[in-house]
């Protein structure tokens, strides 16, 4: 029976291409016939996607995130007791996109996101307009950003109800690598380049060292000289980032700095 991923099932090229080799196709549209199983991501979908799936018939193994699908109850229940729901996240993220169709199926005016106080900012009007905001956060925002926009919705509207709902893990990832980042000279993030929460993890190290984002080992060949000049180099990664790649990468930081 052929098996099918509806999107990349998480944001890493290696992940991905395992899976080819092991026979499981990843596509990015429904096509018109399609048999066997369909395996849902683990940012979620859709429900439109889940309707169009199950009216061809085909086997749904659904891998969403557990923190991913209390955000899109958290949405839908906002939605129901009739506040105006607010995405704290980036617009054309697949999770964010599923999070926002949840919750628009029990409004009249469509969910907002926000991704920047600058954003925030944008929306005033449509704040002001609403007798009532329910805030709902992508699991991989950074609580830095949360804490820049918040302040401003809450100014201007007139009842509020917030649910953090960032990742658990991904915020104690986040300070784990904020703290080590302080005790070395470089930083190396490992992860895929298409990922929030790795991208994320590198942007707040930036400010506090130096940091390189890659995702494989033979990318240290492009930074030999910063490798060699650290005397300590911390290694962070990823969530979606195999153990072997950052085993693989650790090894060889310890090639070059030799």
């Amino acid at each position: 029976m052929p098996v099918y991923i509806l999107g990349q099932l998480i944001h890493n090229n290696q992940v991905i291409e395992e899976l080819n080799r092991l026979g499981i196709e990843t596509i990015q549209e429904i096509p018109e016939k399609i048999d066997g199983i369909c395996i849902i991501r683990t940012h979620g979908v859709t429900p439109q996607t889940i309707q169009n799936l199950e009216s061809k018939g085909c086997k749904i193994i659904d891998a969403t995130c557990p923190d991913v699908k209390r955000v899109q109850d958290k949405a839908k229940d906002l939605a129901k007791d009739g506040y105006r729901v607010i995405i704290i996240g980036k617009a054309d993220h697949p999770e964010v996109i599923a999070i926002k169709a949840h919750a628009d199926l029990y409004m009249e005016s469509e969910a907002l996101v926000i991704s920047s106080k600058e954003e925030a900012a944008k929306f005033l009007p449509e704040i002001k307009e609403s007798k009532k905001i329910g805030v709902v956060i992508q699991t991989t925002q950074l609580i830095e950003n949360f804490k820049e926009i918040l302040p401003i919705i809450a100014e201007h509207s007139k009842e509020l109800k917030v649910y953090n709902t960032i990742c658990s893990a991904t915020f104690k990832r986040q300070q784990s690598a904020k703290a080590l980042a302080r005790e070395v000279e470089l930083m190396i993030v490992v992860g895929s380049k298409s990922s929030a929460n790795t991208t994320h993890l590198a942007e707040i190290i930036k400010p506090i060292k130096k940091t390189i984002l890659i995702e494989t080992s033979e990318e240290l060949e492009n930074y030999k000289d910063s490798i060699n000049k650290a005397q300590k180099i911390g290694v962070t990664a990823g969530a979606s980032t195999p153990e072997y790649v950052i085993t693989d990468v650790i090894k060889r930081i310890g090639e070059l700095n030799s």
